[in-house]
């Protein structure tokens, strides 16, 4: 029971990340400056998190390796997301919402927390249990999301 709760989180998870790479491609037509930048900074997030998705999702051959590296990636951009925000844009095609603004601490407060959530799950495939990294990676997702409610345009469907 308890590995079918992290099991269904995780599969939450990436059917978010897939919708949302099918819109992003979309989206992204048009883009320039800022609102291109941040938004590839995103979609590199995402690709990321795709990859570790089909391995805890048993899409893909579970790659400790694999999965701390990608998770340390997105560590990497974590400190590179509220900078692209530091510039008030909303030209089409942003997918920002003026929330972003005018809850700038909480919103600095989750890109934080992506690079602290990241760096957990870096250090967790390290020692190679796919039950910590699916735990890890469902809390890291649940960053994304809380981040993408708050702070991003719903998307027609």
């Amino acid at each position: 029971m308890r590995r079918n709760k992290y099991f269904y989180g995780a599969a939450v998870i990436g059917a978010i990340l897939l919708v949302g790479a099918s819109q992003t491609a979309l989206a992204h037509g048009g883009a320039t400056g800022v609102v291109k930048e941040r938004m590839d900074l995103m979609s590199s997030i995402g690709d990321r998190m795709k990859v570790i998705a089909a391995m805890v999702k048993g899409e893909k051959s579970f790659d400790a390796e694999t999965v701390a590296d990608k998770a340390g990636e997105i560590a990497e951009h974590g400190p590179k997301v509220a900078p692209t925000f530091h510039e008030k844009n909303l030209d089409e095609p942003s997918e920002a919402l003026p929330a972003i603004w005018t809850d700038w601490d909480k919103f600095e407060g989750l890109t934080q927390d992506l690079t602290r959530e990241a760096e957990k799950l870096a250090a967790t495939a390290k020692d190679g249990d796919k039950r910590a990294v699916m735990v890890q990676f469902v809390k890291l997702g649940k960053v994304c999301s809380a981040c993408h409610t708050d702070y991003r345009k719903k998307k027609d469907h």
